[in-house]
């Protein structure tokens, strides 16, 4: 394998071309190893921290709303030229993330909270009726229906299939179904999403490091990324707790393996992709960390194998040491928000399986108030600076500044649930 230390990868909006190339489950349980005593739930987060991450959200819901749909959200505030219509769906899943949440922290007060004029369960039904409209049944290059990348007033869905876009929407479904006990989150598109991942798994013997998830059903781009194929263990391993299927958690290890084989760096944290000549794109990427940290998490919790409970500490401690989540203005700070949402989520998963050894309270907390104090524009309570955008806010940016929030004020009991 080739080693490169190129710039990181452009964003998606840049890369998306136009154009369209593209079953009941019940839950089971299943019997999971003993996992570390975790200290006793302290008191519930303060209000301020409740109405901060409220703050967030109504502002994203209502700054954001598409001028020909209610129900969808745009790109950028404000709507810049070239804008498309209507958001790509990866923001828009990490939109619904931090709404999701938001529900199960004014949910576990046990009495009425405060949401000023947002309504969260319109939010929530909304958002989930705009994700629909990416949904594309006739199948992308697989054969296998899936989430496009965009969708139009004029097109309808359309683009590539990405695995790790549909990737974030199975997990949310899974994560919703289990914060809600059930009832909502669909497991029966998670299950379908699956077999899509299944079937983006590449089987080339002739490339470097036979294996893995690929990023794109696009053929312009042959990439296997830390994030096509991470989360979709982790959706393999969430599935595989939810319904005894063997052959889920058979994929889920496997997937793991190749990832940590082929893009595990010296330093113990992992890389973004590898290319099909073996060109390694050797950029640590948050949020590429927070998904190995959750399968490792996970597999251990199922499997009671202690070489996941050890990876999963030696990645926790490369994270702190690589990134200095607790300090002001380190490496942290300058990842991107939503990847930073997504390892705090995983932070505090682990967290709840392996104990206060994982920081993942006292990160997420920590950033949560950076984040309010030096990036939150107080007329609007949108975020400021941004890697996706340099004018105005990009949702992406605000759903993980809702998320981040939300993230900080959720009780103990929900971490164990979290995508």
């Amino acid at each position: 394998m080739l080693e490169s230390s190129s710039s990181p990868d452009p964003t998606r909006r840049q890369l998306l071309v136009g154009g369209a190339s593209a079953a009941g489950i019940a839950a089971v349980p299943t019997a999971t190893a003993a996992a570390a005593p975790v200290p006793a739930e302290r008191t519930a987060p303060p209000p301020e921290r409740t109405a901060r991450a409220v703050a967030a959200a109504e502002a994203l819901m209502t700054r954001f709303r598409a001028e020909t749909d209610p129900d969808m959200l745009i790109e950028r505030v404000p709507r810049q030229d070239g804008d498309p219509e209507f958001t790509y769906v990866w923001p828009l899943s990490q939109a619904r993330a931090g709404v999701t949440e938001l529900i199960a922290v004014l949910e576990q007060t046990g009495r009425p909270v405060d949401a000023g004029d947002l309504d969260l369960a319109a939010a929530d039904a909304s958002l989930l009726r705009a994700q629909e409209q990416y949904w594309y049944p006739q199948g992308g290059t697989t054969g296998l229906p899936g989430y496009t990348a965009a969708t139009d007033s004029a097109q309808g869905a359309h683009g590539d299939f990405f695995y790790d876009d549909n990737d974030w929407i199975a997990l949310l479904e899974i994560e919703q179904h289990l914060l809600t006990d059930g009832t909502a989150g669909d497991l029966e598109r998670a299950a379908a999403l699956l077999e899509l991942f299944r079937s983006g798994e590449s089987t080339d013997p002739t490339l470097a490091s036979p294996g893995g998830i690929e990023w794109t059903q696009g053929d312009w781009n042959q990439d296997r990324n830390t994030v096509s194929t991470f989360p979709s263990a982790k959706v393999a391993l969430r599935l595989h707790q939810l319904t005894g299927e063997e052959s889920a958690l058979e994929d889920a290890l496997r997937w793991m393996t190749w990832g940590r084989d082929t893009l595990l760096a010296p330093n113990g944290l992992y890389w973004d992709n590898i290319k099909p000549d073996g060109e390694i794109d050797r950029t640590h990427w948050t949020y590429n960390q927070g998904v190995p940290l959750g399968c490792e998490a996970l597999a251990y919790e199922i499997t009671g194998d202690a070489a996941h409970r050890d990876r999963a500490l030696a990645l926790v401690e490369a994270i702190i040491e690589h990134y200095d989540p607790l300090g002001e203005g380190t490496a942290f700070d300058d990842q991107p928000i939503q990847f930073n949402a997504i390892l705090l989520s995983n932070l505090l998963l682990a967290e709840s399986i392996f104990g206060a050894r994982m920081n993942g309270r006292r990160i997420t907390e920590a950033y949560a108030d950076r984040l309010w104090r030096d990036r939150r524009d107080p007329e609007t309570n949108l975020v400021s600076g941004s890697r996706e955008t340099e004018d105005g806010t990009h949702l992406l940016d605000q759903a993980g500044f809702a998320r981040s929030l939300a993230l900080a004020s959720l009780r103990r009991p929900h971490w164990r649930h979290l995508s």
